[in-house]
Order: C-alpha cells, then structure tokens, then sequence
C-alpha cells in the first residue's frame, strides 16, 4: 500500500521527465535531419595536377576468411602506381594470413609485407602496436588506414586524397558500412549509420571529435606531431585517442560521406561477440566530451521514458514511439542516401527493438567486471 501511495506520489514528476526526455529525443532526430540537409560538406575537392604519394596501410591478425575479398578491392584501386605503397602487416596471425599475403605481394614492387613482433600491451594495444611498426616503414606523405575485413571502391585513395587536399585537414575519416548478408548484420549496419550519421553532423559544425580506424587518412606531419601510436596514451580505441591528440596539436579534422569513399565491413556474427566489441567501443565512448556524453544518454534514456508513457497511456505512447521511428528512421534513410545505399524501410521497426536490446545490454556488459577479448588478446 505504501509502495502504491509512493508512486502515486511521485508520478507526477515521473512521467514529466518521461515526457521532457522523449521529445528531446524526437527533437533531436529532426534537427540532425535538417542539418543533414542543410549543413552537409561533401569536400569532393578538385583533381590535382600530381598526386601526392600515400601509403596504404592493412594490418591483419588471423584474417586468411576476409583477405582474399579485401586484397582484391585493393587490387582494383584507382591510383598511380609509382604514387602508391601498400604496407600489409601479419599481426602474429595463427592461421594462413601470412601466406595469402605473401603470395598476392609477388610481382608487386609497390608492395611490402612484413611480420610483427610483439609489443608491450600496457604501452600499446595489439592493433596500435602493429600499426606503430607498419608506419615506421611507409614513404607516403599521406596515410591511408583500413582493415583486413574491409571491401574499398576502386576510387577510395583517390577520393580521400582529394578532401584531404581541399580541407588541408590532417585527418580525414571516410564512411563504412556493414556487409548487409543477413538482418542481424542489416541491424548493425543501421546502428553504424545512425552513429556516422551524427558523427557527420558534428563534425560538419567543425567538431570532429573522433575517427574510424577501418577508413581514414592521417598526414605524416599530423601523425608524427603527436609521436604516433607509440606516442599517445594507452587505449582500447586508438583511432579515436590518435584522432583526439592530432586535434589538440591544432590540425583540422573532417568527416568525408560519399559513394566514392563508403568501404565496406563484415558484420559481428554472434551476439556475444558483438557485446565485446562494444565494450571495447565504450571506453572510447567514455572520453568523449560532455556534449557527446548527453546525446548518447539521452539515446539510451529514452527507452525506459517510453516504456514508461506506454504503460500509463498505451494508445499516445505508442504513437509517439512510431513517430519516433519515423524521424529516427528517416534520419539514417537520408544519411545513407549521401552514399547511394538504399535501405530496407520495414528493417527501421526491427531496429528499434535491436537498438533496445544492445544499448543496455552494452551498459551492462561496459560494468561487467571481465576482461576484454579483443583478438584472441585480452585487455582491462
């Protein structure tokens, strides 16, 4: 009775701040909208007379599945060949990456395969580590960093090269979708958007704040002004800290969406391991400046306001739910449209039940007090 009276007492309060929460929300989603429409910088850049030399850089621990495809996009590219190295980087790898590696480099002069020795994983995670080595042997003046899993569009170097040369932005962080093979992967790919997309947004008002490890490019003045991977702080997420440190020395960072630069990344095959990765997500997360925090609160906060309205007045809060969807779902229909891709409208109401469940199921999981298995290694 007591707990009756109590929350009669306070329902009141409550269900404001349901209400203050879920429009903020919806709010929110039809100002990123606008400004996707209004403020949206495409930094397509004009072709240069010469193109400068960059080095394309693709580290890989056990990936002998995904190289086959991602080595064929490489080798499809659109560049000068006398402009362009590849430095491929087997990671300590227990399967056949070594061999797939060394046999598409023969015959290759612009090509470099090297073995990674391993590093200090308190100094530097695996992938910083192997990255750090990789870079240490490239001659290009621009670096173009992607991942073993990834699929590029022949016109990849050339597209990034030429925002690069137009914003004069010392990192320059491109777009990736997930492989959309089945509707779990079509649900992460939808959650992929929807962060980019607000990632894009921010970063056109001039405040980029983190980058993409699988599709960016870094300057060789940028990188070496903050001692590269060895020389930033230990992180789980260092494309994010090289992307913070090379902002704080005062170089420009841009976000670059079109269909010229979208890769294309396999999706996390079990639930299990998708939570793992977004714990290693999270602690990049974390960093983020308060603005950043808010927005991703005020997505998770949602949930239980609507929940909340729903049980008090079920046919409004349903309706506000679905009008929630629509704003959201047009949101990513429209950033996705920046790079061609069409989406499958019915997949926004089976997106929201899947953001649902993965963003507390990630909190908690963020909280859990275990280890974070990144690649067989194990960190935290």
């Amino acid at each position: 009775m007591a707990v009756r009276q109590g929350f009669q007492d306070r329902r009141p309060v409550m269900e404001f701040a349901a209400i203050l929460i879920v429009i903020g929300l919806v709010f929110q989603d039809f100002l990123l909208s606008s400004f996707l429409v209004f403020n949206f910088y495409g930094f397509r850049g004009e072709i240069p007379k010469e193109w400068p030399h960059v080095t394309i850089l693709i580290p890989s621990r056990n990936e002998e599945k995904n190289l086959p495809r991602c080595l064929y996009s490489v080798n499809k590219l659109d560049y000068p060949l006398d402009k362009l190295e590849i430095i491929l980087g087997d990671d300590r790898s227990g399967d056949r990456t070594w061999e797939i590696l060394e046999d598409w480099q023969r015959q290759k002069d612009h090509v470099h395969i090297m073995k990674i020795s391993e590093g200090n994983p308190e100094e530097m995670n695996g992938k910083a580590n192997a990255l750090a080595q990789m870079v240490g042997k490239s001659q290009g003046s621009l670096l173009l960093f992607t991942d073993a899993d990834c699929v590029l569009p022949p016109t990849w170097v050339k597209s990034m090269v030429r925002a690069q040369l137009e914003s004069q932005a010392g990192v320059v962080t491109g777009i990736t979708s997930v492989a959309p093979k089945s509707l779990f992967a079509r649900m992460q790919g939808m959650d992929w958007w929807l962060t980019l997309g607000m990632v894009k947004v921010i970063s056109d008002w001039g405040n980029a704040v983190t980058s993409m490890g699988n599709n960016m490019l870094i300057t060789k003045k940028a990188y070496e002004a903050v001692g590269g991977f060895a020389g930033i702080p230990f992180s789980l997420t260092e494309d994010f800290e090289i992307g913070k440190a090379i902002k704080e020395k005062g170089f420009r960072s841009i976000h670059l969406v079109s269909n010229e630069n979208l890769a294309q990344t396999e999706a996390i095959q079990g639930y299990g391991e998708l939570l793992r990765q977004r714990k290693r997500w999270m602690y990049g997360a974390m960093q983020l400046p308060m603005f950043w925090k808010l927005l991703l609160a005020l997505q998770v906060a949602f949930f239980p306001a609507i929940l909340f309205l729903v049980f008090l007045h079920p046919f409004e809060g349903l309706a506000v739910w679905l009008f929630k969807v629509a704003t959201q779902g047009f949101f990513i229909y429209l950033f996705a449209s920046k790079t061609g891709e069409k989406l499958k409208k019915r997949d926004f109401v089976f997106f929201e039940l899947y953001y649902l469940a993965t963003a507390w199921s990630t909190i908690v999981y963020y909280f859990w007090p275990s280890k974070t298995d990144w690649k067989g290694r194990k960190y935290g």
